[in-house]
């Protein structure tokens, strides 16, 4: 019934009762029907082991010297931690007033001495049973809060992600409209420079909203495992420089990427669409969340084992209290301001990475940078958990939190 139960035992009992006869008679027979059962002689004992020891039910009895059953049960009752563990009084005492007080301090049950065999385990199979059902009505309330939680929140992130996009087309697609409507009706005052110039606006619209479309229909792909890794031979060390080269023309080389290299990286064998994927957002978001003319160090490593990528940046940091959720669809970090995004960048990167069977961890500081690194195993039927760890990487994995 609890999770440190052992396989096949019914239920976790304590029997307390000043009298050994007592406590005897009833281990054996409860023992006999699969309980695990444990025995305390006294009231101070009996909190003793309630405390280090995960119980069921409660057996208790009445009449025992310097605390008795009463006052036993109202401490149990004022702990949270033990309050919910049902109490079954045993007792030689039959008046009706002796059973109303059972049950003002927090009794279920009480069952009076000499008692039969038989009625003790119909009742504490009744209140196990009680017992395991409030149990699961418990953990299933529990699950529909967080379940209503999750939902609600998706349903935030769903419209701000709706807000998000609707933006990031509009951009584009009032860029295309504008620039059709200059090449359309410019006629001779257009000169072939001017011409080229609003083709060239158009076509990086263009691209910009077949991009945004791409990374939508691509982590829907990579949610329903539709895309695997294909991996190639790579010559791994240009394959860098070139995305460096690009996205530095795009940022109008506003941001330095230093980028070096260790360990021979000629022919690697990668998935080079995954991994596009991984090192452009990567670079991108630093370029992004960091001021102009800062640098941005990006180290390539491999080994016989493992490629190992390293990203550190002077940017604005991640807050403390946004790293767990950093690989969330549509999630943004509290502090990213004014700067557009769409929450989707570090989600497709998590599942590429994850689809070529690698990890990720980062470290960083809000207002003093970040430092993220992918690691990615040359041999793909290798398990993540027999990876091993790569000295460069820093302590904390975005995975396991």
């Amino acid at each position: 019934m609890n999770e440190h139960q052992p396989t096949g035992v019914k239920g976790n009992i304590l029997i307390v009762d000043d009298t050994p006869n007592n406590l005897r008679l009833l281990s054996s027979m409860l023992t006999k029907q699969g309980y695990e059962v444990r025995s305390a002689i006294s009231g101070s004992v009996a909190l003793m082991a309630i405390r280090t020891v995960p119980l069921d039910l409660i057996l208790l009895d009445i009449n025992m010297p310097k605390m008795n059953g009463y006052e036993v049960c109202q401490q149990l009752k004022a702990d949270e931690q033990t309050r919910d563990i049902p109490v079954i009084f045993l007792s030689a005492l039959g008046e009706p007033l002796d059973k109303v007080q059972a049950f003002q301090v927090g009794g279920v049950d009480y069952i009076t001495k000499p008692f039969q065999v038989e009625e003790v385990l119909a009742r504490v199979e009744n209140h196990l049973m009680l017992r395991r059902m409030q149990i699961e009505l418990q953990q299933a309330k529990a699950d529909a809060l967080k379940a209503l939680e999750q939902e609600q929140e998706l349903n935030r992130l769903k419209s701000e992600f709706v807000s998000m996009i609707s933006h990031d087309f509009r951009s584009p697609l009032t860029s295309i409209q504008g620039f059709t409507e200059l090449l359309r009706y410019g006629g001779e005052a257009l000169t072939s420079e001017m011409r080229d110039r609003y083709f060239d606006k158009v076509n990086s619209a263009v691209d910009h909203v077949l991009y945004l479309l791409d990374e939508v229909l691509l982590i829907g792909s990579l949610e329903a495992g539709k895309t695997s890794c294909q991996p190639t031979i790579t010559e791994l060390e240009r394959f860098c420089r070139d995305i460096c080269e690009t996205l530095q023309l795009s940022d109008n080389n506003q941001h330095l990427i230093a980028f070096s290299h260790a360990g021979c990286c000629h022919n690697v064998s990668v998935d080079q669409v995954l991994l596009r994927r991984i090192l452009t957002n990567l670079l991108s978001n630093a370029i992004k969340y960091s001021p102009s003319h800062t640098k941005i160090d990006f180290h390539l490593s491999c080994n016989e084992r493992f490629v190992t990528f390293q990203i550190k940046d002077e940017g604005i940091g991640i807050p403390a209290d946004g790293q767990r959720n950093l690989f969330k669809t549509f999630y943004r970090c509290s502090n990213v301001g004014q700067i557009q995004g769409t929450g989707l960048g570090l989600a497709v990167v998590k599942r590429c990475i994850d689809t070529h069977q690698g990890q990720i961890y980062f470290e960083s500081q809000e207002g003093k940078g970040t430092t993220v690194t992918v690691s990615l195993p040359l041999q793909m039927e290798q398990q993540i958990n027999e990876f091993e760890p790569v000295s460069s990487l820093p302590n904390r994995d975005l995975a396991e939190l």
